[in-house]
């Protein structure tokens, strides 16, 4: 599916082409926001306000940019607006949804390892790994080179295979990036 195509769609009003694009990006939008926040509930209302959001201001969106990162970014910039509100509580962590692996311990193991990393190190992950983001997308996103983009996603997998206990991450990793879609 053509995501530009979509956003052209829904900034009609077009709500059947809204729910195709939920369909497309809740898992992504919500694991960004869950590493952000590190609260499933804030989780919830920010995937809920970042569609609203792609609804209210898809006529905004330039076609034939990147729409991945167009709606990450509305979900990043949520999330920063809430910490800023008011710092999340912190609650039990929630393991990411819908991810391929149908080990539970090592969901769980993988969701508490990243919340181990610096803030700025699990979004990176999480970007990448479960978005799907280059890290050029990341590095415009989040306003810091591209080098260190790519400096800080090695040293996060680095740390989340020591916290692991595992030599090889990416095994780990490729267990709960989600399926690509176009």
């Amino acid at each position: 599916m053509d995501l530009d195509k979509l956003l052209k769609t829904v900034s009609s009003g077009n709500v059947e082409a809204l729910r195709d694009l939920y369909e497309i990006f809740r898992v992504p939008v919500y694991a960004v926001a869950l590493s952000i926040l590190r609260n499933p509930v804030l989780a919830e209302d920010i995937l809920q306000e970042t569609f609203v959001r792609v609804f209210d201001k898809a006529d905004q969106y330039q076609q034939g940019t990147n729409p991945k990162a167009w709606v990450i970014s509305i979900t990043r910039n949520l999330c920063l607006d809430t910490v800023r509100k008011k710092r999340p509580e912190q609650i039990e962590v929630d393991t990411i949804k819908d991810n391929k692996s149908d080990n539970p311990l090592l969901k769980l193991m993988l969701s508490e390892a990243l919340y181990q990393l610096e803030e700025i190190e699990r979004q990176i992950v999480v970007m990448h790994v479960i978005v799907g983001l280059k890290h050029v997308e990341i590095s415009e996103d989040l306003g810091i080179p591209a080098g260190t983009v790519r400096w800080k996603y090695r040293q996060s997998l680095k740390k989340l295979a020591t916290i692991i206990g595992g030599d090889d991450i990416e095994k780990y990793t490729s267990s709960v990036s989600i399926k690509r879609r176009n």
